[in-house]
């Protein structure tokens, strides 16, 4: 049985602050390769603009724009390219409704497939308290909160991602987190259009939960759902779950991997996608063997009956300060080029890991061609200004080709101060 949560339909409304970006130089902000170019489209009061970035249609007015959701304010705010000129617009703030809090989680998503996308967004709690989870629907610049779950069975207190897939082929889109702490999976559902959510926590793992995904990552032609089972000493793993004819999740896992060349590690972080082009998915492992030494492993995997090594992109490499790239990780054609890359960008933000860091802010570009590794470092934060970046890809400017745009960090988390957001894409050859 599923806990019913919410029994009515919940609407709350945020007003909405729109601000003009002031002009900020990108050569304030970063280092850029050759054969790109950058601009600073949003800045903000919040340390971390951003601990998730996402592209998508959030007000269902048939052009793409920007979200983000970061702290200490947890914040939620869309970036719109309006006659030339970008608008930061804050959509809401304290959603952990503490302070200092933190927005983890956003996703852009038509939860029941009626051809409008609603926005689910996770808060991590600082101090006291556990995650939220909510549903809202943007509709003429305000925000209106269709549901809210803080279920008491969740003893955690941050949102590492948000997986929404059809699991049980009802045509409304479930969705399925697991979360860091204690390391509750849970599971969404809604009714009745979107006037009830219930959430049920499917499984319980060994340590904390610090990542969701749903993709055919074995290429059987149906969906897995993976996970990281990590930050534990020695104890980190990638868990890989069938899901069964009614969408219910398979235990124990059909697949775990727990180590690389023999080494046991602290953190795993994953990404799926074809990164070689080559019509297969991949999975790619980010590695981080000791939590308090920054050297960092990214592997590229075939997932069949099990997991063979197909491609090392880094190895115990220092250039990748804290190695934890829970939604850092991309691949997507970010060069429009007709194929895929897998993008890294980098967290040197100690002061909340307390863990010694580089604040390098670095992001990296891989391209695999004839099984030949190509690296580029595509962009370097300057330091004192930003160590930390989370990224997506995708056509956020409406101009038919995609982008890169990355949400800063700088400083200590807990505290206001200043972060950006970034767009980069590859020059003009011309």
């Amino acid at each position: 049985m599923r806990l019913l949560l919410y029994s009515s339909f919940l609407i709350l409304f945020f007003s909405c602050n729109i601000n003009e970006v002031e002009t900020i130089e990108i050569s304030d902000v970063a280092e850029l390769a050759a054969g790109w170019d950058g601009r600073v489209i949003g800045s903000s009061t919040e340390s971390y603009v951003g601990w998730d970035v996402e592209i998508g249609d959030a007000d269902n007015d048939g052009s793409l724009e920007i979200l983000t959701t970061g702290c200490p304010n947890s914040s939620l705010n869309m970036y719109d390219l309006e006659d030339g000129k970008w608008k930061n617009i804050l959509l809401a703030e304290n959603l952990a409704k503490t302070f200092p809090g933190m927005g983890l989680a956003v996703k852009i998503v038509d939860l029941d497939r009626d051809g409008s996308n609603e926005i689910i967004l996770g808060t991590g709690q600082e101090e006291v308290g556990t995650t939220i989870y909510y549903t809202f629907r943007l509709e003429d610049s305000k925000l209106n909160t269709l549901n809210v779950s803080r279920p008491n069975f969740n003893k955690s207190g941050w949102t590492h991602n948000l997986a929404p897939y059809d699991i049980d082929g009802d045509g409304m889109i479930e969705v399925i987190s697991a979360y860091c702490g204690y390391g509750e999976i849970i599971r969404y559902d809604y009714e009745d259009g979107l006037e009830k959510v219930h959430a049920s926590k499917i499984h319980q793992l060994s340590g904390s939960g610090e990542e969701s995904l749903i993709a055919d990552v074995d290429n059987d032609g149906h969906v897995e759902y993976i996970t990281s089972n990590s930050f534990r000493e020695e104890d980190a793993k990638i868990e890989i779950y069938e899901f069964d004819e009614e969408g219910e999740l398979i235990l124990p896992p059909r697949l775990v991997i727990d180590n690389y060349d023999g080494k046991r590690c602290f953190y795993a972080s994953v990404m799926i996608g074809d990164l070689d082009n080559d019509s297969m998915n991949e999975m790619v492992i980010g590695w981080k063997q000791d939590q308090n030494i920054n050297l960092g492993t990214i592997l590229g995997y075939q997932v069949g009956e099990e997991a063979k090594k197909k491609y090392t992109f880094a190895y115990e490499d220092k250039d990748l300060d804290l190695s934890y790239f829970e939604k850092m990780m991309v691949i997507a054609d970010a060069d429009n080029d007709g194929l895929n890359e897998l993008l890294v960008s980098t967290r040197g933000d100690n002061l909340s890991e307390f863990i010694n860091s580089e604040h390098l802010g670095h992001v990296f570009m891989w391209s695999v061609s004839n099984k030949k590794i190509k690296k580029e470092l595509l962009l370097d934060l300057h330091e004192g200004v930003a160590s930390s970046s989370w990224i997506a890809v995708g056509d956020a400017d409406n101009d038919g080709l995609n982008e890169i745009i990355l949400a800063t960090g700088e400083g200590d988390r807990m505290k206001k101060g200043t972060s950006y957001v970034l767009m980069l894409e590859k020059a003009d050859s011309d």
